[in-house]
Formats: structure tokens, sequence, C-alpha cells
């Protein structure tokens, strides 16, 4: 790439020195002391720019990242800086950053503000609220972002170098391209000119660029319910299922899934999310065991587990931890009063044992 420029006036153009980095360290000063110079909003639309870049960030069982960075919604990337003369910045610095990622999921808020307050003295929330400078700015929306960001694995996943190779360009449009992971991985080619007096920086991303994930709302899941063709007994149920769980929960949350809706009833502990049960707009409920398992004692879920179990609908419900059963609302509810109601007591009997 040659970049040309000329003084006011002038007619003459002159070619710009490259100019070459010394160490991968002044790569990761350029985008700690910058870091709404990784163009985000090209990797998710709509999104806000990086405002806190936390350097050395360290894993336990892995190492340390070269910066994680946070933006005003909780989004969280993960960066690694490499110099093309480096070897590294072909394969290994790949499974380098997959390896952080896989280390920082689902690791809790609390963790991490933690350790960020080991390194720089201040709570995380601080840190964003200093570098965001808007009154309007809501910290507990930024601290639930930062928590699902890290239950749901959302990493924005960056290797930051001075210039793009081949190999790693293709394992990026492969990694991107062909599957669909709830991260994004991308290469920041960060070229860097110099002219008298003048310092050129030109960032450019690498990395197929997918649309967010839609976001479910409640018009739009029941609207998708009445064009399920669902029986209005079913979609009475779920209605009933709706309300009930917007003042029983502590947060339900609608899903991200392309075609199928979804909420999802929560309740919140020390600043970690215990899901409860989800129900979709194809008329299904599931009992999610597996993220339960990762949040409360055996003990708790497996009294859970009983209650459901003593609801003749749910009688043959296996006692997988493991899994996300699913039945469907038509046959555990409709003409059921009795069985809603003992469904609607063993989430409030678990949330007593959760709060305890």
């Amino acid at each position: 790439m040659k970049i040309l420029m000329r003084s006011q006036g002038s007619k003459d153009w002159k070619v710009v020195d490259s100019a070459r980095y010394r160490a991968e360290t002044e790569l990761q000063d350029l985008l700690s002391d910058s870091p709404s110079l990784i163009p985000v909003d090209e990797i998710r639309e709509g999104a806000s720019p990086f405002v806190v870049a936390v350097r050395e960030f360290g894993l336990p069982g892995s190492g340390n990242t070269d910066l994680l960075l946070f933006n005003a919604d909780g989004e969280i990337a993960i960066v690694e800086c490499k110099l093309a003369a480096n070897p590294e910045s072909r394969r290994k610095v790949i499974g380098q950053i997959l390896e952080y990622g896989g280390y920082l999921w689902r690791m809790s808020y609390e963790e991490v503000d933690q350790r960020i307050h080991k390194l720089r003295g201040k709570n995380l929330a601080d840190l964003v609220a200093e570098s965001v400078a808007d009154p309007e700015w809501d910290e507990e929306k930024f601290r639930n972002g930062v928590k699902d960001s890290l239950t749901n694995g959302t990493f924005i996943l960056i290797i930051a170098v001075d210039e793009i190779n081949e190999e790693l360009s293709r394992t990026i449009r492969f990694l991107n391209g062909c599957g669909n992971p709830a991260f994004s991985f991308h290469a920041l080619e960060m070229r860097r000119f110099e002219a008298p007096g003048i310092g050129i920086l030109v960032p450019h991303l690498h990395g197929q660029v997918s649309p967010p994930p839609p976001v479910w709302t409640e018009e739009k899941f029941f609207r998708a319910i009445q064009e399920a063709g669902l029986s209005s007994e079913v979609v009475q149920v779920i209605k009933d299922l709706y309300q009930w769980s917007r003042t029983s929960a502590d947060r339900v949350w609608f899903g991200t899934g392309k075609e199928t809706g979804s909420f999802t009833f929560h309740y919140l502990k020390d600043g970690r999310t215990v899901s409860v049960f989800s129900v979709y707009t194809k008329g299904n409920l599931t009992l999610n065991y597996g993220w339960l398992a990762a949040q409360v004692s055996k003990d708790v879920l497996e009294e859970f587990h009983r209650s459901i179990r003593s609801i003749p609908s749910f009688s043959r419900v296996p006692a997988d931890f493991s899994k996300w059963p699913s039945i469907k609302i038509a046959e555990a509810f409709v003409n059921q009063p009795a069985a809603l109601q003992s469904f609607k007591e063993a989430v409030i009997a678990l949330r007593d044992k959760v709060r305890m």
C-alpha cells in the first residue's frame, strides 16, 4: 500500500514512507491509549466504541492477554498484538487467543472486576464511567452486558498486526464463515506511515463481518406465537407464564435466536445469572438444568428436580443435569391448572434456596 501526500498549494505528490514498529508493545500502546481505534461498528452494527483497555489481564491456567477492552454497553474484546516478523503471528496466536476466550468464558463479573481493580486501582464500572463521561450512562445495563458477554462467550477476538499474512487471513475467514460461534474473530492490520512532523495510521479490519443476531422483544415474541399456529389454550398458558415471570423473576431475558424466539426466567445471585427455564415461540418449555448445574449446588438442583418430577406431566423428565430437557406446553399445562400452579411453586421454592 502506498500513501501519497502533498502540501496545500503544491501540485507535487510525495510518497509517505512506511514506518516499522520496533516491538509489539508499540501496537499495545496504540490500542491501550486509544481503544476507539478498533472499528467495532464494522464488526457489530450499532456497537459503541471501546473506551477502556486493560493490559496484561491474567487468566488462571492460561496466561495474560495483551489487552482486554470494554465498551459502554458491556461488550468485551480480547486483543493480541503480533508483528508480521514474529512466526507466532501465523498459527500459535490463533490457539492462544481462543484459549484466552475459553478461560474468560463464564468467569463472574466480580472476579473480572477484582482482577481489574488490582491492575488499575479502580473498579471496572468506575473506569468506564470516567471514559464515557456521559451522565446518562447506565451502570446497571453495563454490568448486565458484561455478565451476558461472560456467560455466553460473545467476545470479539482480535489479532492486531502490522501487516496481515495470507495464513492468518484465510483462517479467520474460515472461522467466521464456516460456523456459527457466539464470538467473532478478526485481524486488525495497523499500517503506519510517517512524513516530516506527521504520523499516519491506517487501520484495516479483516474477517467476515456478520450482522448481529436478532434480539427478540415482547411484541415480536407474541406476534411470532400468533403466527406459529399454536392453539389458543397454549397461547394463553404462555401469556400466563410470561406475566407471572415478570413479577416473580429477577429478570426476564429475551433470546437472540434467528428463527425461534424465547424468553428466559432469571434469578440473580451475587451478580451471577441463575437461568431457570425458557419458553419458546414453537410452544415448548425447557428446564435449564445445564445452566443451573453451574450456578447452584447439586443438593439444591436435585431438590428442584424432585419437585418438578412430582408434577404428573413432568414425571419423565430425566435427572441429567448436563441437559436442557424440553416439554411441550400443550402436554405440560393445557387443561391442567394444578400442574401450572405446582410448576410455579417449584420455581419459587428454588428462589428461596438460591437466596439462602
